[in-house]
């Protein structure tokens, strides 16, 4: 274990909803860590299960913050608000962190001086496989096994454009670096719209990374990304992709304003493919054919991207099947 004499104080910030069954167990995996300045902050947002009893079995080793229900992203930033640490730890509360999360990841976040560090995970998917995966970004060859990956700034820019490369529980942020919290106008993906905030607002923002596997994402249907799916989910990932073109359009460049219309137009494909699949169509099919009218290229674009996403989660679903 690494001397932690004048290491900074971390916030482990747990927002929960109904999970009293995950969260024991996500709570000890917090106090179990070998680096040991922590704090942990659980903010429970209005459950009404046992989510206070197993919180309770932990006395004052735990900070317990009891709320209105809201959502998840105004419960991040209550815990924020509690926060005294130097740095901030998210996670959620299904998720489990190694032993030794914190301790490499503070390493080399004070190492290398970094704004955000953030490391690779392992799913366990309703118990029946598990396997390491992280975003078609680790197939770029410069990005090591092992180690701290420093991304330059505009290389992690474009990729978090593409995509949430980064979940909540595998973050670790700088606190003086977070610019206003969470957005709670956020419909899924508050963790990404944090990062696009905190690297459009901070040109000198430095972020690493690790292939290594530091923690493991549980998933099932109470997960806000698996329990809203089809076309509800992309109706709300548009509606964000919306919130984001309106909220940071003075920092985007037009590439970057086309790289989320794309996506837009892809959610609004597969939302008019679901609904087709049901026997049922309607303004969906009809904005689409105004995309396919107004920009044809675009729109055939964002199609083959689409097609070629779909292929690709095919293939990676049947290769986990496999093994």
């Amino acid at each position: 274990m690494i001397n932690i004499t004048n290491f900074p104080l971390v916030s482990v910030i747990i927002p929960t909803y109904n999970r009293c069954y995950s969260l024991h167990a996500t709570i000890e995996a917090a106090l179990n860590q070998t680096y040991k300045n922590i704090e942990v902050i659980i903010v429970d947002d209005g459950s009404t299960d046992h989510t206070k009893n197993v919180v309770s079995t932990f006395g004052s080793k735990i900070s317990y913050i009891q709320k209105e229900h809201t959502g998840q992203a105004d419960t991040r930033n209550v815990g924020l608000q509690h926060a005294k640490g130097e740095i901030i730890a998210p996670l959620d509360s299904d998720d489990i962190w190694h032993d030794k999360y914190l301790e490499k990841s503070i390493g080399y976040m004070l190492e290398h001086k970094l704004d955000l560090f953030f490391s690779n995970w392992e799913h366990n998917i309703s118990d029946n496989y598990q396997v390491n995966v992280f975003p078609v970004f680790l197939t770029h060859t410069h990005i090591p096994n092992k180690g701290c990956y420093i991304f330059d700034y505009f290389e992690f820019r474009k990729l978090l454009l593409i995509d949430s490369i980064a979940p909540s529980s595998g973050l670790i942020i700088k606190k003086h670096s977070i610019p206003f919290g969470w957005n709670a106008q956020v419909n899924i993906g508050d963790d990404w719209v944090l990062q696009l905030e905190m690297i459009f607002k901070n040109l000198n923002c430095r972020v690493g990374f690790t292939n290594e596997v530091f923690w493991k994402k549980n998933r099932d249907k109470t997960n806000i990304s698996d329990g809203r799916e089809g076309v509800t989910f992309r109706k709300l990932h548009i509606d964000d992709l919306d919130l984001i073109l309106n909220k940071f359009s003075s920092y985007l460049d037009n590439h970057e304003r086309e790289m989320i219309d794309l996506k837009v137009i892809q959610n609004k494909i597969l939302i008019t493919y679901l609904l087709l699949l049901k026997g049922s169509i309607g303004i969906e099919m009809k904005q689409l054919l105004i995309h396919l009218i107004k920009e044809p290229l675009l729109f055939l674009t964002a199609l083959k991207r689409g097609i070629q996403k779909e292929i690709s989660r095919k293939k990676y679903q049947l290769n986990i099947v496999k093994n």
